[in-house]
């Protein structure tokens, strides 16, 4: 399904950035970039794309110098190893028209990369640039444009119909659409874009997610979405939906809490004989580096103890079984959040039960999403420590600010995250570093304990 979706699939370091016409040269380095996770409309996580969401650099430049902040976003993806860490995933990659002669982009073809291209400024330059997309194009790259950034009002239909027909993808922004309009927009867009594939960007709501898929002749086009959507609680009254598995996990996770005996949480164990071999399943994952594997709850506790099978415990929450694969998909953004959150902490120099205590606080972040109720009512059987809760519930205290950086990375919102790492003390090159190899990290242990 995936090979369907998405096709088929010398790097030179970029000169020094120098002023031109009296523009302020580019910096050494593009600092934070953030990722938006990418989904079918499966729910299965499939892409990520990578932008500076604030591009102040790019804004600053002349159209002739755009090429500079491209060759400094493609070298520090590549400086970052993304393609290596992201394997079966794609990328999206926000370029200029400008970038197309870059030394890196055939190599791209070969990574899985997908380049949404930038508008240019007149027709002239857009059949200008037509032959290094046919060319690309015949060498494996793929390509995505969002129509709305090309107005019939500034190009001539007769060019984009030649430059829409080279795209993989087209992209709609949600971020403006409010859903009573949805609806109407949706239902001209099979007239105008007959064969389009759609990349729906954006997408805030479970609810504008359902009006794009009920759309009548759009809804089959919509392949690839992002946003919130997923991870937000639908606007539902009521407790939400919480199976007899789920239940059990969380009697567990709170006799955890109240420092219950062994003999009391082993009592819970055996009355689900899957539970325990689910949760050894995610502890002995590869991904993890375990010296030696643990076999039974007893060893569980004697070499991790009780923290850390709190950590782990939690991961079961979200292995109820979904025909859509929502609830693996956000199994996997919870395990980024709780790694990314973790890594932060040890590099901050936090102690041991702070650092579990940061992995549980990303792993619960999504709870109000999985049960469908208010994230302070799922957590409130559990007693968690105040540092978790207020981070959760309020946005507050200690690990509020890590919790933060999370979202304002996964929003892709740049600058967000720059004042947010600034209060942390933690450089743009660390935390891009970190939430790579977080994102590497849930995808394994996803994949092996699913």
């Amino acid at each position: 399904m995936l090979k369907s979706l998405f096709g088929n699939r010398a790097d030179a370091a970029p000169a020094p950035a120098t002023p031109e016409n009296g523009e302020a040269p580019l910096p050494a380095t593009l600092g934070f970039v953030g990722h938006q996770p990418i989904y079918t409309a499966r729910h299965e996580l499939v892409a990520y794309e990578f932008a500076p969401r604030d591009a102040g650099h790019r804004n600053m430049m002349a159209a002739g110098t755009l090429n500079r902040h491209d060759q400094l976003l493609l070298q520090t993806l590549e400086n970052l190893d993304i393609f290596r860490l992201l394997e079966r995933r794609r990328a999206f990659i926000n370029l200029s028209l400008d970038a197309l002669d870059d030394p890196l982009l055939p190599s791209l073809a070969e990574k899985r990369a997908i380049c949404i291209v930038s508008p240019a400024e007149n027709d002239g330059a857009l059949t200008a640039a037509l032959p290094a997309i046919k060319a690309l194009r015949a060498a494996g790259l793929s390509f995505a444009l969002e129509p709305a950034l090309f107005p019939e009002t500034r190009f001539s239909p007769a060019v984009l119909d030649v430059l829409f027909a080279e795209m993989n993808f087209l992209v709609l922004d949600f971020s403006a659409q409010t859903e009573d309009l949805l609806e109407p927009l949706l239902a001209r867009l099979p007239q105008r874009y007959p064969h389009a594939r759609w990349y729906a960007r954006n997408v805030n709501s479970m609810e504008a997610y359902e009006v794009c898929r009920r759309s009548q002749g759009a809804s089959e086009r919509f392949v690839l979405f992002s946003g919130p959507y997923l991870t937000r609680a639908p606007a539902r009254h009521g407790s939400g939906k919480v199976d007899t598995g789920q239940l059990r996990v969380m009697e567990i996770l709170r006799l955890l809490r109240s420092g219950a005996d062994n003999e009391a949480i082993n009592a819970q164990f055996k009355l689900d004989s899957v539970l325990l071999f689910k949760l050894l399943r995610f502890i002995n994952s590869p991904a993890n580096g375990l010296s030696r594997q643990v076999q039974t709850l007893d060893e569980t506790l004697l070499l991790l103890g009780r923290e850390a099978l709190f950590r782990w415990l939690s991961l079961l929450l979200y292995t109820a079984p979904r025909e859509d694969g929502r609830n693996r998909t956000l199994l996997e953004r919870s395990l980024w959040r709780g790694r990314f959150l973790e890594s932060l902490g040890r590099a901050q120099g936090n102690n041991r039960l702070e650092c579990e205590h940061l992995f549980v606080t990303g792993m619960f972040s999504t709870l109000d999403a999985l049960f469908e109720q208010p994230l302070s009512d799922a957590i409130a059987p559990l007693s968690l420590p105040p540092t978790i809760s207020s981070a959760l519930i309020d946005g507050q205290g200690l690990f509020a600010p890590y919790l933060a950086l999370a979202f304002s990375l996964e929003k892709g919102d740049s600058a967000r995250a720059a004042a947010i790492a600034a209060r942390l003390g933690c450089q743009p090159e660390a935390v891009n570093r970190l939430q790579l190899e977080a994102m590497a990290w849930a995808q394994k242990v996803a994949a092996e304990g699913g």
